[in-house]
């Protein structure tokens, strides 16, 4: 897609790259060939010089410079050539502040390979490793997880970003992760039905416990929730392309789910599930009072 992307360049809009598009220009490739009744002269040259310098980067894998460019809401279309160096990524935290809460997971998934990152042990590599990808994939990214990460490493994390959340939405699909996963077909199955806050339980009880159990259902849960972000993004790829080019042919295969390297203990998921039950005041009280499940 991105050798098709026109609205990169200054004085491109989205609106000018379907009338290129209409007048045959339909990549990089076609402005050489472009008729003086299609591009002046003049405007080929400057196209053309454009396209070549766009031509130099993609080859040197410069996800940044298209990032900087491409309108906020088109940088969806950095993954069909990035793919092999994305890593979706999703945290856990103590809470939601962002002041007075913390990480306590993090999940990074590059298509391949699950990685899981832990409080007091391990968390401090993902600063290290995130260095290794090119573009980052998340839901609800750019308000949730990566503020929390700047703020506890204070780094920039200046990767060019996709965040689902806003592009499902252009789609029509309302609610959080798990509700637009349901609405794309995807499944959890022992984790069905678990969620963030959830997710904040099973912490507070591991640290009262430190059962080891309790923990690796976290992370099951936490790297879930990167494998599906890859699926979603799939989809999310297809229909915006499907609706800009009507080009079913360039759809992406839906990847298989991965095998996840932790293990989701059904005793513990019913546990939480039956502490959720027993608590029907708000949600807030739980927080402040940190009781253990």
């Amino acid at each position: 897609m991105l050798r098709q992307t026109f609205c990169h360049i200054p004085g491109i809009g989205l609106a000018t790259e379907r009338r290129l598009w209409s007048a045959g220009i339909r990549s990089w490739d076609d402005v050489d060939s472009a008729g003086p009744s299609v591009l002046s002269p003049r405007r080929r040259d400057t196209l053309r010089a454009a396209t070549e310098e766009s031509e130099t980067r993609l080859r040197a894998g410069d996800a940044r410079y298209f990032a900087r460019h491409l309108p906020p809401g088109e940088r969806w279309r950095l993954f069909g050539h990035f793919r092999d160096r994305v890593a979706f990524v999703d945290i856990e935290t103590t809470g939601l502040s962002r002041d007075g809460d913390d990480i306590t997971t993090i999940a990074l998934f590059d298509g391949q390979q699950v990685r899981t990152y832990v409080r007091g042990r391990t968390i401090d590599d993902f600063v290290s490793d995130i260095e290794d990808y090119a573009v980052i994939v998340t839901f609800n990214g750019a308000c949730f997880d990566l503020p929390f990460i700047r703020r506890k490493w204070r780094i920039a994390l200046d990767h060019p970003h996709i965040d689902l959340r806003f592009l499902l939405k252009r789609m029509g699909m309302r609610g959080g992760l798990k509700s637009c996963e349901w609405q794309c077909g995807i499944e959890r199955g022992d984790l069905d039905g678990v969620d963030g806050y959830d997710a904040v339980l099973l912490w507070r009880e591991y640290e009262r416990t430190g059962d080891e159990d309790v923990l690796e259902t976290l992370l099951a849960y936490n790297a879930m929730d990167t494998v599906t972000l890859e699926q979603l993004m799939v989809v999310v790829h297809n229909t915006m392309i499907r609706d800009l080019t009507g080009a079913e042919e360039k759809a992406l295969p839906l990847p298989p789910m991965p095998v996840i390297p932790h293990k989701a203990h059904g005793e513990v998921v019913a546990k939480v599930r039956r502490a959720m039950r027993d608590f029907h005041h708000d949600r807030t009280v739980l927080f402040s009072h940190g009781r253990g499940i």
